[in-house]
């Protein structure tokens, strides 16, 4: 097979959607040695790095010099040109590592990780403000093969889209980067926290400050436990997001600037060392298909609070504490919890270890070529 890739979601800084793509690419090189990898990047300022290409065995790499934004607006709007005329040859299938099909002569595999520009459509920013909602359906229709990550989705979608054939979707959970599971030495973290300045005591957030990801109620919920525990700091991770300013001037008008830290992206190396110091690690968000923060910091053996929504309590299993995210009094009480008790606290390590194990890239990966084979391997009339 001839597989096309669109490599621009992990060109840069990285958050789900070019974590998923590195790790799927990367996890098929390993595993496939008889397919034909087709690598396309484009940006007007931005070369793909040499470094990051995964180590296919036959592999084909396009970099041009197009604005993001001009070859979106053709692509998502018109499907066009197909990505195939950058190689010069007809692509069996492509795979988009979002809901925007990948234009191609061949078959096309697309990626939903969740619907909430659907379910907040108030609350959507960027591309899933403009485009998402209006084109989803299409999109999907279009689609030879859907791809998510938990049964939470799969039902969302079913449900949303009825129309669609039930084999048409296919639920393979991620996998977890096994950087988490590789142990650190207590020097290394405590010279860490030294460097970056560090507070003692803090609870973590890890997600691209959206609307979505629901940090003010955490932020107003930390003010309240904040008032009874003056060392407890809250740590910030993520991309700033359109939210950032605003979580910023909240931070300062509750008088809490010296106690939550915006530390911005940081690298996965960086973040499992966040993971290593912090008391709990709190996901508070509206939605989420999967969630990689929470088999992260399971991994590194911390305690996990999320929400009791979307795919969390799916990935979670039993080994996090839930709580409703639009209720801030069961976000203090989830909190309170887990500082005041340590054998919950244990339990709750000694459970999320056990999980996170579970999750595996390789798995992921050959999955999705069991069905990228079973797609090319339907009769298509169009395909070149």
């Amino acid at each position: 097979m001839r597989l096309g890739f669109d490599l621009r979601p992990f060109l840069k800084e990285e958050t789900g959607v070019g974590v998923y793509l590195r790790h799927l690419l990367e996890n098929l090189a390993k595993i496939d040695e008889k397919n034909e990898y087709y690598l396309f990047s484009s940006s007007y300022k931005d070369r793909f790095p040499r470094e990051k290409l995964p180590a296919f065995r036959n592999f084909h790499f396009r970099d041009k010099k197009i604005p993001v934004r001009c070859l979106n607006f053709f692509w998502y709007g018109f499907t066009w040109p197909p990505v195939d005329t950058f190689f010069g040859t007809c692509l069996d299938l492509t795979h988009s590592a979002t809901p925007f099909i990948l234009p191609s002569r061949g078959k096309k595999v697309v990626t939903v990780h969740d619907l909430f520009a659907l379910d907040y459509p108030q609350l959507a920013e960027g591309e899933a403000r403009w485009a998402f909602r209006r084109r989803i359906k299409k999109n999907l229709v279009r689609a030879d093969g859907i791809i998510t990550f938990s049964e939470y989705m799969y039902r969302d979608i079913r449900r949303r889209f009825p129309f669609l054939p039930p084999e048409k979707i296919r639920v393979i959970p991620h996998g977890l980067d096994p950087l988490f599971l590789e142990p650190v030495c207590d020097a290394e973290v405590k010279a860490f926290a030294r460097r970056k300045l560090l507070p003692s005591d803090f609870l973590l957030f890890v997600g691209t400050l959206e609307a979505r990801k629901n940090v003010a109620r955490l932020i107003q919920a930390f003010r309240e436990i904040s008032s009874l525990r003056p060392s407890l700091h809250l740590v910030l991770i993520g991309k700033r997001g359109r939210e950032g300013e605003k979580i910023k001037g909240m931070v300062e008008d509750l008088g809490l600037k010296e106690r939550v830290h915006f530390k911005g992206y940081v690298d996965r190396s960086e973040l499992k060392l966040f993971y290593h110091l912090a008391r709990a690690l709190v996901i508070p968000s509206l939605v989420e298909g999967f969630g990689f923060p929470v088999i992260e910091a399971m991994a590194c053996s911390l305690p996990v609070l999320a929400s009791r929504t979307s795919a969390l309590p799916e990935v979670g299993g039993e080994a996090a504490l839930y709580f409703d995210p639009e209720n801030v009094k069961e976000i203090i009480q989830a909190i309170q919890a887990i500082l005041d008790n340590p054998d919950l606290r244990f339990t709750l390590c000694q459970k999320g270890l056990r999980r996170a194990r579970e999750f595996s890239w390789e798995k992921a990966a050959a999955r999705t070529l069991n069905f990228y084979e079973k797609i090319v391997g339907q009769k298509d009339e169009d395909s070149c």
